[in-house]
């Protein structure tokens, strides 16, 4: 699609600004800096969330008072870390997986409490990209199996998708790019990658590369954190035939921002973001971006985490001028009220059945 040729060039340039935070300001009060700007980090540059971050930059380049720049991360650990204390980083996007395994671990007990939502994105697919030799899953045990740099978004996936399937596998930790290097070249079994299809990464993957997805079934272990979902030969037209459906699971996406931090610009900085962001959101909605936003229900929660003070209330006052709107144009608008059931298990059912319907509408 348009975006994903668009990415690479927009991204370098963009990455170009972000590499340069580090002499901006540094250990410094940002309030006396330039302050136009407000960072956001994303995942690998051949990721899907890349390209959602250089959209939303995009989308802020003309008559917006601040510029969004994309900052290169991991989806996970990293995230969160640059999140809490990098005083360049508002907002980023972290897997819910990657979210969840953190909240648990000894020193995330207050994680819940430290991050706000301020978008809940659709799933994030979990793509296997195997060698032509390896038929499942089970083909990649004591084999060469990239699941991506250590605390990032398919790393985390990795580990227990393999550890659900009791498959003991030899893990690497190259980025995206050097592992599909790798696997053409033979010398690795697979890569686990997790983004929202069509992942620029994959798509761009040629039918003479001789690489194919593998099937993920879902079924016990799964349950609890992912979402089953597929491919056809509309996601990726040269790796799958016509009329034919590859099973895999999903996680889940979110957008995050700190509660708090030690900078006195940074709540106004995410106050003018969410406004901008809501409010022109259709704009990311057209054709040409990636399918992803034509999916997202702005006012869809998260379970067990807060939203952003300023996203609620934007959604509160838009709820309240739509009162009269019938249920489906609230849906259309993204805009879907979440009033959903107690139980998770619920709330995923619901979520996952709007998904269905937005994508049954051929978008």
């Amino acid at each position: 699609m348009a975006s994903q040729f668009r990415l690479p060039l927009m991204y370098l340039a963009i990455g170009l600004v972000a590499a340069g935070f580090a002499t901006i300001g540094a250990g410094k009060d940002r309030s006396n800096q330039d302050s136009d700007w407000l960072g956001v980090i994303a995942g690998d540059e051949a990721g899907s969330e890349a390209e959602l971050a250089a959209e939303m930059a995009e989308l802020f380049a003309n008559d917006s008072p601040f510029r969004v720049v994309p900052v290169p991360g991991d989806s996970g650990l990293k995230n969160i870390s640059r999140l809490l204390h990098d005083p360049h980083i508002d907002a980023g996007f972290i897997s819910t997986d990657a979210l969840a395994g953190a909240k648990t671990q000894s020193d995330g007990n207050d994680l819940a409490e430290r991050l706000q939502v301020v978008a809940r994105f659709c799933p994030q697919e979990v793509h296997v990209l195997a060698r032509a030799d390896i038929k499942s899953l089970a083909d990649l045990a004591g084999k060469k199996v990239n699941i991506g740099p250590a605390g990032g978004s398919s790393a985390v996936t990795a580990t227990i998708l393999f550890r659900a399937f009791n498959i003991k596998v030899e893990p690497l930790t190259l980025d995206g790019h050097a592992a599909i290097e790798k696997l053409k070249q033979g010398t690795i079994a697979a890569a686990v990658i997790v983004g929202a299809k069509p992942t620029p990464l994959i798509a761009e993957i040629s039918a003479r590369d001789s690489l194919h997805l593998l099937p993920i079934e879902f079924g016990a272990g799964l349950e609890e954190s992912y979402l089953p979902t597929g491919f056809d030969r509309d996601d990726y037209p040269n790796l799958i035939e016509m009329e034919t459906e590859i099973p895999s699971v999903a996680t889940g996406l979110v957008l995050l921002t700190a509660a708090s931090k030690d900078d006195p610009g940074h709540t106004e900085r995410v106050a003018g973001f969410v406004e901008a962001l809501f409010s022109r959101f259709a704009e990311l909605k057209k054709a040409g971006r990636h399918p992803i936003w034509r999916e997202i229900n702005l006012a869809a929660s998260l379970p067990g985490w807060t939203r952003n003070q300023a996203a609620e209330a934007w959604l509160t006052e838009q709820q309240k001028g739509s009162a009269r709107r019938d249920p489906q144009a609230k849906i259309e608008a993204g805009l879907a009220p979440s009033h959903l059931p107690v139980g998770q298990n619920q709330r995923e059912a619901l979520f996952k059945q709007y998904i269905e319907w937005q994508r049954a509408k051929g978008h």
